[in-house]
């Protein structure tokens, strides 16, 4: 006759580190990964900067904030583009590939559109990852940047007097998504 033991009593037992503690750690590790993505491409990244093109709302929930536009991500730009076919816009995610422009601060210039992210790319170029937006265009993630408190007036002439020379300092990592770091109006940066 083969005799069975029993195992201890204490494994038997549910612990209370797994019934509470697991379960934190779980919320934890989620409500910790939503800001990892942009973290990870604000070190990672590859600096970009992109033309606005902003309008000024105020939330009275969130404070002030800017909501942004980009002249790269407008249909009439994206239309003209090397790879555009209307069947893009049937795609959920898409491809922008930008080069720099000729100054540091320029604004960089889109050179082609994908359905795909492109295998090769020409040395210095970057690709941004985009969804469309209802009303047309693409969404680069970048729509909205809250105004640190105490330069919202100073921004908002800024951005009135010279519309043209404002620009967004944008992080794209190898995947293209993107973080927006700062505004820049002219040589001022907020």
């Amino acid at each position: 006759m083969v005799q069975v033991q029993s195992l201890p009593q204490r494994v038997l037992v549910k612990s209370p580190w797994l019934s509470i503690g697991l379960p934190l750690l779980f919320q934890g590790m989620i409500v910790f990964s939503i800001p990892a993505q942009k973290a990870y491409t604000l070190t990672t990244g590859t600096t970009v900067f992109l033309q606005t093109v902003p309008v000024d709302p105020y939330d009275l929930l969130r404070g002030r904030y800017v909501t942004l536009d980009y002249a790269a991500a407008q249909s009439e730009t994206l239309e003209k583009l090397p790879g555009w076919s209307s069947e893009l816009q049937e795609k959920p995610v898409v491809y922008l590939t930008l080069k720099p422009g000729e100054g540091m601060r320029d604004p960089w210039i889109p050179v082609g559109i994908q359905a795909q992210f492109p295998q090769t790319l020409p040395p210095g170029h970057q690709v941004m990852q985009g969804r469309w937006r209802r009303r047309g265009g693409l969404d680069l993630g970048l729509s909205q940047y809250f105004i640190p408190e105490g330069i919202g007036d100073g921004l908002e002439a800024d951005l009135r007097r010279h519309p043209q020379a404002a620009r967004a300092e944008v992080k794209v990592d190898a995947q293209g998504k993107s973080a927006l770091v700062q505004l820049w109006v002219e040589d001022r940066s907020y």
